[in-house]
């Protein structure tokens, strides 16, 4: 008598689970999965994706290969992107790290979303409860950016990037002074005073009023008066120019030993109460 053979099951293998991200771009430029930092199996990969995390609304083939490579979208050209592409959705993972939709490619919302710029936009648009919920959250997300963004590539697709995100790291230090101000915390309007323009000397010129009245309240006269200096020497060593006479006249009132926020906040003649942004007012 002969035994059935049982039939060996066989069983569907079950989908594994999506890699972990972690993207730094902001004064360094390093990549993670699932805790372990990315080993480029070639530049052109890591190339193609600080590209598109440049362009998070995604780009065409032949414009990726314009701005990234110089090349026209030949076949060899897109033999190139074929393979880079393959190396990058390996490194990270994921094939549907990089999607691809009539033409257009672009990083998965969850690897954007992984990033410090990420953060910081969403911690400047974010609704908050109360000024120290937003201060907590702006200090957040500034914590893991210390620098320019992507500061190893260059390109002019690289720059119109940096300029955004740099734009974004000054409201960010803006909006914290304010916060201190109207808490009435002078050293820390000051402090971030001072980091917004040193991240972008150009802000508006009602900016570096508020800090030069800030540093004569917080540490004296000549602090201010030193600012002020440097501010008007790098006008005229950058870009051929003087300071306003609105800020003229503050820096000789400071020089005589004015206090300007002793009984009043501070604010710069003609300019908006909340104003936190900005290239110069000029």
């Amino acid at each position: 008598m002969t035994t059935p053979q049982t039939q060996p099951q066989t069983q569907t293998p079950s989908a594994l689970p999506a890699p972990t991200w972690l993207l730094r771009t902001l004064g360094q430029a390093d990549v993670f999965v699932n805790g372990a930092p990315v080993v480029w199996p070639a530049r052109s990969a890591e190339e193609l994706l600080w590209y598109l995390h440049a362009h998070p609304d995604g780009r065409y083939r032949h414009d990726l290969l314009s701005d990234l490579w110089g090349l026209e979208d030949t076949p060899a050209a897109a033999n190139r992107f074929r393979v880079a592409l393959h190396r990058l959705r390996a490194a990270l993972g994921c094939a549907d790290a990089v999607t691809e939709v009539r033409g257009r490619y672009a990083l998965h919302p969850d690897l954007l979303a992984a990033s410090d710029t990420h953060a910081l936009h969403g911690a400047l648009n974010a609704a908050y409860a109360t000024p120290r919920e937003q201060e907590q959250g702006l200090r957040r997300a500034l914590a893991a950016a210390d620098g320019e963004y992507l500061p190893h590539l260059n390109g002019e697709w690289v720059q119109q990037a940096r300029e955004t995100h740099r734009a974004a790291l000054v409201a960010a230090h803006l909006t914290l002074a304010r916060l201190h101000c109207d808490a009435h915390e002078c050293p820390l309007a000051a402090q971030e005073l001072v980091r917004a323009a040193a991240t972008d000397p150009l802000i508006g010129e009602d900016h570096h009023q508020r800090l030069m009245a800030c540093l004569a309240m917080t540490r004296g006269r000549y602090a201010a008066t030193e600012h002020y200096r440097r501010y008007r020497a790098y006008l005229t060593r950058e870009i051929g120019d003087t300071p306003m006479p609105d800020t003229e006249a503050l820096a000789e009132r400071l020089k005589g030993g004015e206090l300007p926020c002793v009984n009043t906040t501070f604010q710069p003649v003609g300019s908006p109460v909340d104003s936190q942004t900005g290239k110069s007012g000029r």
